[in-house]
């Protein structure tokens, strides 16, 4: 199996040190098995790793000897409720869409953490204006002209993915809600 690596991926040393790195380019010195010059960056945090004087760590290595490396951190991330996300949001026995427009308190009165912080706490109330996935999401009025608004608690929220194609792939101008949600 041929290994296709890109300059910029990030690479793991299967045996010896076990470094990781990013490519940064790959040498014509042998078709079958080229070497990889590398910078050698931290595993968790994927910033390269700098010498006492300022300078890269730099390594090299031949391309059998490496895998791709993808951060487990990277494939879990979950996604954050902030202003302006999509959401879905069951209530009762239905579904029904909207967008993240402010943060609620639980208790009357008091000013929410989430706006302290810059971002959702996980305990505070999500206050949505409920959009129409079928027809470009638009905002859904009622009988007097002004958006529907309600009010909704994260644990039946799903952050949704937007989708400006249809199914074969080819772009669309009606923008649709994907209905398999995110991590939330």
């Amino acid at each position: 199996m041929k290994k296709e690596l890109e300059i910029g991926n990030n690479i793991k040393e299967i045996f010896g040190r076990k470094r990781i790195g990013e490519i940064i380019s790959i040498l014509d010195d042998n078709n079958k098995d080229p070497t990889l010059e590398c910078i050698e960056v931290d595993p968790k945090e994927l910033k390269p790793k700098e010498r006492s004087v300022g300078q890269f760590k730099k390594f090299k290595i031949k391309l059998s000897k490496v895998k791709i490396y993808v951060p487990i951190s990277d494939l879990f991330k979950k996604e954050k409720l902030e202003v302006g996300k999509y959401i879905s949001y069951k209530k009762g026995g239905k579904t029904i869409y909207g967008r993240l427009i402010g943060y609620l308190n639980n208790q009357e009165g008091l000013y929410p953490h989430s706006y302290d912080s810059g971002e959702y706490n996980g305990k505070d109330l999500l206050q949505c204006v409920e959009i129409d996935p079928g027809a470009g999401l638009y905002r859904r009025l009622d009988s007097d002209g002004t958006p529907r608004v309600f009010i909704a608690n994260s644990e039946k929220c799903k952050i949704v993915k937007i989708i400006d194609t249809d199914e074969h792939g080819n772009p669309t101008t009606a923008i649709r809600l994907d209905i398999a949600p995110f991590f939330k």
